[in-house]
């Protein structure tokens, strides 16, 4: 059964632009995207942004076989897209990432 995860962490005042920049950039290199995700075993990893009480955050959901894996071989680098991601992640974040609890993980048998 696949693993998954919900973190968050703070982005620095005036830079919430450069992640959308990137985000979007990450949609037209959808292919190289592809390939790391099979090459880290991630099925799903969805980025999300909000803003409350004066500070924007990036939460970003990741769904793998093995979690601990999937983020050994994302901090690899092995691909210029991964080096390129943790680049403008640095430059974005004025924290840490916060993980959230999982209370439940369910997965339809049928779709894998």
């Amino acid at each position: 059964m696949s693993e998954a995860k919900l973190a968050r962490a703070p982005i620095e005042f005036g830079k919430e632009a450069r992640l959308r920049a990137w985000f979007d950039e990450l949609r037209e290199r959808e292919s190289e995207v592809v390939e790391t995700l099979r090459h880290e075993g991630v099925h799903t990893e969805t980025a999300f942004i909000q803003s409350f009480g004066g500070t924007t955050y990036l939460y970003v959901y990741m769904e793998a076989e093995n979690l601990r894996v999937a983020d050994e071989a994302g901090d690899e680098e092995k691909y210029q897209v991964d080096e390129e991601h943790h680049d403008v992640l640095r430059d974005v974040r004025v924290g840490d990432w916060e993980e959230l609890e999982t209370l439940g993980h369910f997965v339809n048998p049928s779709l894998r």
